[in-house]
């Protein structure tokens, strides 16, 4: 659930305000808080972004949780063009949906961030980004979900640049995909 803040910065306005809590789940959160090195401040504020940045578009949704091993044995069990059209489908029924409910409209932009959500908060595997070059984007989304796992997300991310239409150059690898835009 941390998200590395260095992967995406925003300017983060901050105000105060007091909540009553119950006493069993502050001490959950205090020794969450501790676990991952973080204040418990900075563990109560990521939970507030998480829920407001993507909890509550999914529960829109009707996704459900399921353990990441559970999926990927799914995927692993699947033929891969079942993986690609459920992937294709997943974006054109959910994804351009979630993304348009969350940002108003599809662009480039919008479906990068969404990316960015969908692994930060959503469990998918891990999101870097890199500039290398004035206009250039690089993403490199890394998994763990098998071969079949980047079929999925290479259809999946293929499908909802189709949308805009928009074609980045995408390169599938057994454990994650690159996406590049830009120049």
């Amino acid at each position: 659930m941390l998200v590395d803040s260095t992967i995406k910065k925003q300017d983060k306005k901050t105000i105060t305000r007091s909540f009553r809590i119950n006493e069993k789940s502050f001490k959950a959160l205090e020794e969450d808080a501790l676990y991952h090195n973080v204040s418990l401040n900075t563990l109560v504020d990521q939970l507030f972004d998480a829920h407001a940045n993507y909890e509550r578009f999914i529960e829109k949704m009707g996704m459900v949780r399921m353990a990441k091993l559970t999926f990927r044995r799914i995927l692993d069990v699947s033929p891969s063009e079942g993986v690609a059209q459920a992937a294709r489908l997943h974006a054109k029924d959910h994804g351009k949906v979630a993304a348009i409910s969350k940002y108003g409209e599809l662009t480039v932009p919008n479906i990068l961030d969404g990316l960015f959500l969908m692994f930060s908060y959503g469990g998918w595997g891990e999101y870097h980004e890199t500039r290398p070059s004035h206009g250039k984007r690089v993403i490199t989304l890394i998994h763990d979900l098998g071969q079949n796992g980047s079929v999925y997300l290479l259809n999946f991310v293929k499908t909802m640049f189709e949308e805009i239409p928009f074609e980045p150059k995408i390169t599938p690898t057994d454990q994650g995909i690159i996406i590049e835009v830009g120049k």
